[in-house]
């Protein structure tokens, strides 16, 4: 499976920015939320599109920011970025979106608590990090890294019931 494929079956935005905060890729529904197209703005800083994108912040830091609620404009959104690095050097990050108005959209139908819905956030995180770098052990283990969480962690919130 390829990883173009993977992001584009996710409902969040996917973003993908070099070391420059440059953006390299995003999936369709990133794509909705900043109302352009990759072939049109690939190579394009973020900030022409995302003013305030915690992108620069997390390249500069080189720590994760996580379920950050933002309003930029009309949008209410949740915010995850990562840095990703190789070797010790930060070569760039992914972002992670979920609009506001999908996250209801969801809760609502399914009636969550704020505990479930924390829950769920959190197992979806895990679960995208997965897609990207592989259920094995040494997937999860990386997984668990860029999260900034232990393996155990991850085991258990993988478990927990719905």
């Amino acid at each position: 499976m390829q990883l173009g494929t993977i992001f584009q079956s996710l409902q969040q935005g996917i973003l993908l920015c070099d070391a420059n905060a440059r953006i390299l890729y995003f999936n369709e529904a990133y794509g909705e939320f900043i109302g352009q197209k990759l072939d049109e703005v690939k190579g394009k800083p973020i900030t022409d599109f995302r003013p305030h994108a915690l992108v620069a912040a997390v390249i500069r830091s080189g720590e994760a920011k996580e379920g950050v609620i933002r309003r930029e404009k009309n949008q209410e959104y949740f915010a995850s970025v990562y840095p990703l690095t190789e070797h010790g050097d930060i070569r760039g990050t992914i972002s992670i979106v979920t609009t506001m108005t999908h996250h209801q959209l969801r809760v609502r139908a399914k009636n969550l608590t704020l505990e479930e819905r924390v829950r769920l956030f959190e197992q979806q995180e895990i679960e995208a990090e997965l897609a990207v770098y592989g259920h094995d052990l040494a997937g999860k283990k990386k997984a668990a890294e860029v999260l900034g969480i232990s393996l155990a962690t991850l085991y258990n919130k993988l478990k927990e019931p719905d």
